[in-house]
């Protein structure tokens, strides 16, 4: 019985030690602004890298002005033919609904629940980048 105890603690302790360390040397942790074409407006910007369980997922996304007109998944995990696949469904799904509704505030795909969060945690803080928000207008006082 102790040796069985002493099994689950060790394999608790090295199991804790990889996450810790896949944590603390994951790529960059926030989005950076790629490319600006000051002629047509087009800003790009790279989200960050999401670990998951079976890699990284990062998007990259284009807009012009507010409008969303690409995105593009740079990373998606890939450790076995399954997530791979399922990876890949859930980019294609997501880009599609993002590009026609214009917004981050999606269902997650079936089948790629983590996925679908990483890839829109990515993308939202690209959005933050490439397509700030107007600022907030105070009202104008009625004289």
């Amino acid at each position: 019985m102790r040796k069985f105890v002493f099994c689950i603690v060790a394999s608790v302790v090295v199991l804790s030690t990889v996450i810790i360390d896949k944590a603390l040397t994951s790529p960059q942790q926030r989005a950076e602004l790629t490319d600006v074409s000051a002629t047509v407006g087009t800003r790009t910007a790279l989200g960050p890298a999401v670990p998951l369980a079976h890699g990284l997922v990062q998007v990259r996304v284009t807009c012009v002005g507010s409008r969303i007109v690409a995105v593009e998944a740079v990373q998606l995990p890939h450790d076995n033919n399954h997530s791979w696949e399922d990876s890949l469904h859930a980019a294609a799904v997501l880009r599609s609904e993002v590009l026609s509704k214009q917004t981050t505030d999606l269902h997650t795909v079936s089948g790629a629940t983590y996925t679908s969060k990483g890839y829109l945690e990515s993308l939202t803080a690209a959005l933050d980048i490439a397509a700030p928000t107007a600022p907030k207008m105070a009202p104008t006082p009625m004289s």
